[in-house]
């Protein structure tokens, strides 16, 4: 019962403070896991945060479910689950209207523009944290070469993120055994 009320108030806060969905989320999950509650390392989390982002849907509520299921089994998933949706649920139904009404406001519209740099910020400090486990010392050139792909791949030639993500999975099973 602990784990799932840990589990609750850790996904509760991601979905406090997760402004942007699921990427301006994935720091603070990794905060929440890693750092703050030790339930995996920096490495299982890149490799679930992997498998996540090969699936469709939001990623914040895929690893909610997953690290859930993990640290505490079926009820685990389900604590983590609606730890992580019930806030933003009740903030949307709560202040969609205001949004609607106000949104003209001119600073309503700055607050709004104000916080979108943070979002970047916080996925660039994932991106920090994420580069050590991901591209190892002693085996760092496939890896940097799988980046520099898809990168152009999504990048200059527009080709769906869903095929880079096959792809790299297929490379990465050949390549990274």
């Amino acid at each position: 019962m602990k784990v799932w009320l840990a589990l609750f108030w850790g996904f509760f806060k991601v979905g406090i403070l997760g402004y942007g969905g699921g990427p301006g989320s994935i720091g603070i999950i990794q905060a929440v896991t890693v750092d703050g509650n030790h339930w995996m390392t920096n490495q299982q989390f890149a490799e679930m945060l992997a498998v996540g982002n090969a699936l469709p849907g939001p990623i914040a509520t895929k690893l909610a479910a997953s690290i859930g299921y993990q640290t505490g089994g079926s009820m685990g998933a389900v604590a983590a689950l609606v730890g992580v949706v019930l806030p933003s649920l009740v903030l949307m139904l709560g202040l969609y209207r205001l949004l609607l009404v106000y949104k003209s406001n001119p600073y309503v519209a700055g607050l709004i523009r104000g916080v979108k740099p943070i979002v970047i910020v916080l996925l660039l400090l994932l991106i920090i944290d994420l580069i050590p486990s991901s591209f190892p010392k002693e085996h760092w050139v496939v890896p940097a070469l799988f980046f520099a792909g898809g990168f152009a791949a999504m990048y200059l030639l527009k080709v769906p993120a869903v095929w880079v993500i096959l792809a790299s999975m297929a490379g990465g099973a050949w390549f990274l055994r």
